[in-house]
């Protein structure tokens, strides 16, 4: 199975960021003296890879709505989000799943599905999920608040991926291009841009950024810092990156599932 790659690769953590936002608003809604909004916590996320067979796409949402997302309520899983590759830029029969963790000896115990149907049922619920998959793959990731900016808290929509792979020894040069030099035009334009960076299961010197979007529409109007600086400006602003800093870059377009996911009661709409 391949890598996942471009688009649904981390899919990811908006919600995480999201959530975090939403909490800092409400506590500034409940303070009459407001203060400077804090940058959320980095959180750790699980990301599951699921290759689905072609025929059987219809069955396993189904699976996923009325089997596996009770069982996983049921087992005290507080969200989990599930995004899809658009049919126009990726695998449309690849779902990437996330889902946040607090600390790595929650993985000593039971998960969330053993708990909730027990050895044998979990053991059916495996053998279940297999039949109608071609091959899953298991990111840890964590989430970069430090080099991300949100301008808006709302529902996630759409996302324009990039998989950015930094040369062996330059992530200083990434980040601090990112913090200083990117991000205030990102800001600048009013867009929603989101970092993670992988830990385990990928490659250690990948960041995945998304551009958060409302429709296909907005994706006519460009990259945000063109549409903020003109052409000239903007390839200014993407050559102050030290050269030789990135490798590769990969970009796709993923969609947000609802209605496969597992909400937060405190979702943002």
């Amino acid at each position: 199975m391949r890598r996942i790659t471009v688009g649904l690769l981390h899919a990811l953590w908006v919600t995480a960021f999201l959530l975090g936002v939403a909490q800092l608003n409400l506590s500034v809604a409940q303070n009459p003296t407001p203060t400077p909004p804090a940058t959320p916590p980095s959180q750790w996320l699980v990301i599951t890879q699921v290759s689905v067979k072609p025929e059987m796409m219809a069955e396993f949402q189904n699976f996923m709505k009325n089997t596996t997302n009770p069982a996983l309520k049921k087992g005290g899983l507080k969200w989990r989000n599930v995004w899809q590759s658009t049919n126009y830029a990726g695998d449309a029969f690849e779902f990437v799943i996330v889902a946040p963790f607090d600390k790595f000896a929650e993985f000593d115990g039971a998960s969330p599905l053993e708990k909730a149907l027990g050895s044998q049922g979990f053991a059916d619920w495996s053998a279940k999920a297999g039949s109608l998959v071609k091959g899953v793959h298991r990111y840890i990731v964590r989430t970069r608040p430090d080099l991300s900016v949100m301008s808006k808290a709302s529902a996630p929509k759409l996302a324009v991926v990039s998989s950015v792979h930094v040369a062996v020894g330059r992530n200083q040069d990434f980040e601090n291009y990112t913090k200083n030099d990117f991000l205030p035009v990102m800001a600048k334009g009013g867009a929603t841009y989101l970092v993670s960076q992988t830990i385990f299961g990928g490659d250690a010197n990948e960041y995945v950024t998304l551009t958060m979007r409302d429709s296909f529409a907005e994706i006519d109007k460009g990259p945000v810092p063109i549409q903020v600086l003109g052409m000239e400006e903007a390839q200014k602003l993407f050559q102050k990156l030290p050269a030789g800093t990135v490798t590769l870059i990969e970009r796709s377009i993923v969609k947000f599932v609802p209605e496969l996911s597992i909400m937060p009661t405190d979702m943002p709409k």
